[in-house]
This record gives structure tokens, C-alpha cells and sequence, in this order.
């Protein structure tokens, strides 16, 4: 395994926990980087990699330089290895020409040709890219929900420690978790509160640079609105469990890996149908929106607030993924071995 990066600035991960829980050990790519916040990176020891590990399969970052600089590799010297991309587009950003940049739609249409399989997150657009490219395999960005459950129950008396501390005795909760920024649609869903008719509190979990302005209609809204700020690891879980509904409602979202947590915990999950995990949406486990659609969201949050089976004593709740993480990598190292 050979990562881009020791440290991804685009994100405040608890890093070194993650490395830890590795069954294996990372290595780093070396070489040049380049672009806004030094994102693109230009590798210089792909090749000798290559040749050393004489590979059956390599699996690449989507529609990346060194996607490129594999499939030339594959192509002067003839080799035989498969090349699978990863690819994390939502179901909206190949329909409706959505893209996140103008380069990540053109390198679609030149790479996807190219490489011989690609790994989606979203059985959607597994379906779009089956249809367009005959190539796609699901693999959702989902953890282990036996393992996470555990966690989650570890995490209990922290969930007691926030109840006391922000004053939710008592009270329902709908629950957001991530960046504070303009594509999580967090002043539409604060307008769609002042719709809503259930009594409850939304919490916000994260940080980012709409907080401030945030906080100005947070303040002009009539329904209780706590900014809690960032967590990670268990401190996060225990949002988790004191929640009655999550909800994710995003205008752009190319996964959401949120709303698996908020399912493995048993949360109903209000989802924006932009997000690629809407796909994780069955029947009685949450409720896909359309995210520029304020009554409809209103209409969600009081339905599923409504429906919550309250406790008191915030005891763990039943996990809502509609299938197990062993029955997907499972299917996906059979696909992988075909």
C-alpha cells in the first residue's frame, strides 16, 4: 500500500490512530506537488515500484497523474497487470453533469476507456458506469459495523458527559456531522427548521468557513440550534448516540461516509439524493431529499423526529445498514479475483 500523503490538509483526521489501526504498513510516495493546496503530485518511483512488485493487479486514486503514469508503464513495456480505478463520483455528478471541476469531467472520458475496471461507491452510478462503459464494481466507503458497535458502546458515558453538558435531558435530537462549508446546503437546512413543527434540538458537529455566518441564522431561527464544534474517534460515536435522526443534506456530496456511521449507530438518515450514500437509503432506514427543496426537508426532519422511538437513558440502538461490510468485500474480492 503506498499512499500520496503522511498528512492530508484538507482534512482533520486523528491521522496517526488511523495508521495504528493498519494491518499492514504504509509506505509514501515520493515526488512533486503541485496545484491549489499542493494536491496534484507528480510520483518518482512508480515505475521501480512497479517492477519490483511484478503485480497481477494495481489499484489507483481516480483519474489521477499516476493513473496515468501506471497505464504508460503498463503500455511501453507490455505488461499484462490489471489496472482498477477507485472513482467516488455520486449518481449526480454523472447525470447531471455535475462535476466537482471542469479536468475530473474531461479525465473521465479519457481514462475510463483506458483502465480495466473501476471501484464505485455508489450502486447507482455502478449501474451508469455499466451501462455507458460495461465496467464498474460497488464498493460503498462503509467500516465494520461489528467492529464500530463496540465502539459505540465504549462510547456511552462520553454520550452521558454531552447530554449533562449541553442540556439535552429530555430532548429529541436531529443530528449534522461535517464541515461547516457552502456544498453541505447548512443554511437551507436551517431555514427548513423555522418550517418544521416537532419539538427537538439540531445539533452541528464540525468546523469550517461558513461557522460565523452560520451562527448569524442559527440566531435569527426559532428552533434550538447548538454548534458543538469538531470531534473525531469516539467523541464523534457519542453524537451518534444520543442522536434521534441524522440528516446529510448536501448540494454537492461526491459520498457521505457520514450516514454509514449515523446507520451502524441507528440513526434514521435524512439524505440529500446529490450524496453518493443516498445509496445506503432502503426502505425504513432513512429518507432521500431533494436538498434545494425546503419544505420537503421540514416534512423529513418532523416525520423522522416524530417516529423516533425516544430513550431517556440513550441505551444502543439496533444497527440500520440494510447489508453487513462482509458481504461487500466479499463480493468485491470475488469481482476482483474474476
Amino acid at each position: 500500500m503506498y499512499f500520496y500523503h503522511t498528512y492530508d490538509s484538507s482534512q482533520q483526521l486523528n491521522e496517526e490512530g488511523m495508521r495504528k489501526a493498519c494491518n499492514f504498513t504504509p509506505h509514501y510516495l515520493k515526488g512533486f506537488t503541485f496545484g491549489k493546496g499542493a494536491t496534484r503530485k507528480l510520483c518518482t518511483e512508480v515505475w521501480s515500484i512497479l517492477r519490483r512488485n511484478s503485480p497481477d493487479i494495481v489499484i489507483v486514486p481516480e483519474f489521477q497523474l499516476l493513473t496515468i503514469q501506471v497505464l504508460l508503464f503498463k503500455i511501453l513495456f507490455r505488461k499484462k497487470f490489471k489496472v482498477i480505478s477507485m472513482c467516488d463520483d455520486s449518481y449526480d455528478m454523472v447525470t447531471n453533469d455535475n462535476d466537482f471541476t471542469i479536468i475530473h469531467k474531461y479525465a473521465r472520458r479519457f481514462i475510463v476507456p483506458l483502465v480495466d475496471d473501476l471501484l464505485l461507491v455508489d450502486s447507482r452510478v455502478r449501474d451508469w458506469y455499466q451501462s455507458h462503459y460495461g465496467k464498474g464494481i460497488w464498493l460503498p466507503i462503509i467500516r465494520d459495523e461489528q467492529k464500530e458497535r463496540k465502539l459505540y458502546q465504549q462510547s456511552m458515558p462520553i454520550s452521558e458527559k454531552y447530554i449533562k453538558q449541553f442540556e439535552l435531558e429530555g430532548s429529541k435530537i436531529l443530528l449534522y456531522v461535517g464541515r461547516l462549508s457552502p456544498e453541505k446546503n447548512l443554511d437551507n437546512l436551517i431555514r427548513a427548521l423555522d418550517y418544521t413543527e416537532e419539538d427537538f434540538t439540531t445539533v452541528l458537529v464540525g468546523s469550517g468557513e461558513q461557522e460565523d455566518y452560520l451562527r448569524q441564522l442559527a440566531a435569527q431561527c426559532r428552533k434550538k440550534i447548538i454548534f458543538a464544534g469538531h470531534y473525531v474517534d469516539n467523541a464523534v460515536r457519542a453524537w451518534y448516540n444520543i442522536a434521534d435522526a441524522f440528516i446529510l443534506p448536501s448540494k454537492q456530496e461526491a459520498y457521505g461516509a457520514v450516514t454509514n456511521e449515523a446507520l451502524i449507530a441507528g440513526n434514521h438518515a435524512i439524505v440529500s439524493e446529490h450524496a453518493g450514500s443516498a445509496c445506503l437509503i432502503k426502505e425504513g432506514n432513512g429518507t432521500v431529499i431533494q436538498p434545494d427543496n425546503i419544505q420537503v426537508m421540514a416534512n423529513a426532519i418532523d416525520t423522522a423526529i416524530k417516529e423516533s422511538k425516544h430513550q431517556a437513558s440513550r441505551r444502543e440502538k439496533k444497527c440500520n445498514m440494510p447489508f453487513s461490510f462482509n458481504d461487500v468485500i466479499e463480493n468485491v474480492m470475488r469481482q476482483l479475483n474474476q
